[in-house]
């Protein structure tokens, strides 16, 4: 299974399937309830089906313009004057992330306290009470960290944890729900709660930023094994969301949460479940974290650059009198406010090793941190904010970037064989193995594929966020 470095498909399924099955997991219940069950099962299945192709699509980019990045990926097709589009979407996913964490700590801090404390101590009713000192105590201190190394420990604790949940889920279903289906649930009832549903399968099956990362890891990445790869790991997916989303609706059935686990009593094992969802989503803050801070030092970088080559500040800064006050009186006060800008911005992106002397970007730990906790410490139901997710970025991140990712390099491609004979090579592959070559037919299907994908994800966005919104405003 191996040709030169590069792991078997076997060992990357689960990693992939690690990066995508993740807390969104909770609100799949609501989705059927939401759109019924037949059509959302349907709904999840085709949603299922265009997040892997996308994802699939993304790895074909890779290997026809031999990249093994998705910013440079980005730069090679769409250019890198449009760059900051990647960090506005990594910093407005990872910040929506982290407000549905803060929801889900208070869900289950709340109910653990409710259970070990009883219903009437002020930790089991105040759950912005819990959501501050958790914020405050835990969820800061791990932000503002150096090193984050040590946290990959908790991650394989939160797997463990999350697998207890779905067999916790799934056998209490089975044991505990009604005999028929009650006769108020309709099972099949088409209506515009569909798209929020669609906001949130799209929300769940994104996992796309990884995938040059999880091609490059691939031995021997030919398309036809990374289409084994994706096949794999999307179908094991779809069969645990669908149960998973099947179990906690028929449990539950019209009165299904946005998070399935507020449904369940304090028991033992419930109990078990909150406090191991609670522990592992706290430390998984700071890895998502991370990644919002570092997209918003790229956008200020990128502004900052902008700005400096305006032309009239470009004259103001290289005029004489200027560089008199920057290099004399003002040298040691420009010398403190760089200090400071760095400081409060966090590391380069360009700099070698991302470490500073000082703990990194504190003022911008503490602005993000609090602006997530003031967001947060509003909502109660996360299967809204997990929705709104969805549609806002899930469908960007799932659909909309790579179809136009795709489109671009299939069109580059016609583009290329028109001209030369030929089309963009597959430098990716190790040397000696045949090449894919690609019909002019081909890539012109694959063009209407890729607009496809993005005017989906378009459409799926738009009125999604507006049926969402309608639907939750008060």
């Amino acid at each position: 299974e191996r040709a030169g470095a590069g792991s078997s498909v076997a060992l990357i399924v689960p990693t992939l399937l690690k990066n995508m099955i993740g807390a969104g997991i909770f609100s799949l219940p609501v989705g059927l309830r939401h759109a019924s069950p037949i059509p959302g099962l349907i709904v999840l299945g085709t949603i299922g089906v265009l997040s892997a192709s996308s994802y699939w699509m993304i790895g074909y980019c890779c290997i026809s313009c031999s990249v093994k990045s998705f910013r440079d990926l980005w730069n090679m097709v769409l250019g890198p004057k449009s760059a900051w589009i990647i960090d506005v979407t990594i910093f407005l996913n990872g910040w929506i992330t982290l407000i549905c964490y803060i929801i889900l700590i208070g869900d289950f801090t709340t109910k653990s306290f409710e259970g070990l404390l009883g219903a009437d101590h002020i930790l089991a009713r105040n759950r912005a009470l819990n959501e501050t000192v958790i914020t405050v105590f835990v969820l800061l201190p791990l932000s503002l960290a150096k090193d984050l190394q040590r946290l990959a420990y908790t991650s394989i604790l939160g797997l463990g944890v999350l697998v207890y949940v779905l067999f916790l889920v799934i056998h209490d279903s089975i044991l505990n729900s009604p005999a028929e289906i009650s006769q108020d649930v309709p099972l099949c009832e088409w209506s515009f709660g569909i798209f929020e549903a669609i906001a949130l399968y799209c929300h769940a099956f994104v996992a796309h930023y990884n995938a040059p990362k999880v091609f490059s890891e691939l031995a021997n990445p030919t398309l036809w094994r990374w289409t084994l790869l994706v096949g794999i790991a999307y179908s094991v997916a779809f069969v645990v969301y669908a149960e998973f989303a099947w179990t906690g609706f028929r449990r539950f059935e019209w009165s299904v949460e946005g998070n399935v686990l507020k449904n369940y009593g304090p028991q033992l094992n419930i109990l078990i479940a909150w406090l191991g969802m609670g522990f592992s989503i706290a430390f998984t803050y700071p890895l998502v974290f991370n990644s919002a801070r570092e997209a918003a030092i790229n956008l200020t970088l990128m502004a900052r650059q902008q700005m400096s080559a305006l032309p009239l500040l470009h004259r103001v800064m290289n005029a004489p009198r200027f560089q008199q006050l920057r290099h004399g009186s003002l040298g040691s006060s420009w010398q403190r406010r760089s200090a400071q800008l760095t400081g409060l911005l966090g590391p380069s992106p360009d700099s070698p090793n991302h470490k500073l002397s000082q703990k990194p970007g504190t003022k911008t730990t503490f602005l993000l941190v609090f602006l997530t906790y003031a967001v947060a410490v509003r909502c109660e139901d996360v299967g809204v904010v997990n929705a709104l997710a969805g549609s806002v970025m899930g469908c960007m991140v799932c659909l909309v970037l790579p179809g136009l990712l795709f489109f671009n390099t299939a069109r580059m491609q016609q583009r290329s064989r028109v001209q030369t004979g030929r089309g963009l090579q597959e430098a990716l592959l190790p040397k000696g193995l045949a090449k894919v070559t690609v019909s002019q037919t081909t890539l012109l299907v694959a063009q209407f594929a890729g607009m496809l994908i993005f005017l989906s994800g378009l459409v799926f966005t738009i009125v999604g966020t507006v049926v969402i919104l309608l639907h939750h405003w008060k």
